[in-house]
């Protein structure tokens, strides 16, 4: 006989979209319109994690290299402290766009829990892709993320993926060169878990 599962979204989704123009060159920045915060005791061994990012971007210039991802940590922690990297695009190109669309999604499997707070022996699975603008209309991909089957397993990092603790699921955008991005948009960030 089957178990019984159970999918939902964590709390709090957000319904107001977020435009960020400000990027420091090369640094991770939460681009998140609101947090997604997973209450600790709540992921289990096997519940899946299933993120989804959408929104827009408007780049000036071909110059700005993008990386897109999924991150985790402590509530209240800095996505730049030691968060968890569910999963990253590789750097790719910006187009000259004025909102133009983008997609990310993710989906891992939870297959070792924290054994204390302190503990760092959490450890997801998981992979995901990204559709990026090639036009208004036509996206380039899907195309998978992480970009190696090693990143494919994340662990327990000081701050992130901690399941003893409240996490913060947050989706970060690095600029490698600044000049001429103007600014992304996320509409949506979605984390549902089932299990």
């Amino acid at each position: 006989m089957p178990g019984t599962t159970w999918s939902a979204p964590v709390p709090e989704q957000s319904a107001v979209s977020l435009t960020t123009s400000s990027f420091t060159t090369a640094t991770l920045t939460d681009i998140s319109p609101a947090p997604c915060v997973i209450p600790a005791g709540t992921l289990n061994l096997g519940t899946r994690i299933r993120l989804r990012a959408a929104g827009e971007y408007t780049a000036t210039t071909t110059a700005s290299s993008l990386t897109w991802g999924f991150y985790m940590n402590a509530t209240g922690t800095a996505i730049t402290t030691t968060a968890a990297a569910l999963a990253a695009t590789a750097s790719t190109a910006a187009v000259v766009a004025t909102a133009w669309p983008f997609i990310i999604e993710y989906t891992g499997v939870l297959q070792a829990l924290s054994q204390s707070q302190n503990a760092t022996t959490a450890k997801v699975v998981g992979q995901g892709w990204s559709l990026l603008p090639a036009s208004l209309t036509t996206f380039t991909g899907p195309v998978p993320m992480p970009v190696t089957a090693a990143l494919r397993t994340v662990t327990q990092t000081a701050t992130g993926l901690n399941t003893a603790t409240n996490q913060t699921v947050m989706l970060g955008l690095t600029v490698a060169t600044n000049t001429g991005f103007s600014s992304v948009t996320v509409d949506e960030l979605t984390c549902e878990l089932i299990g």
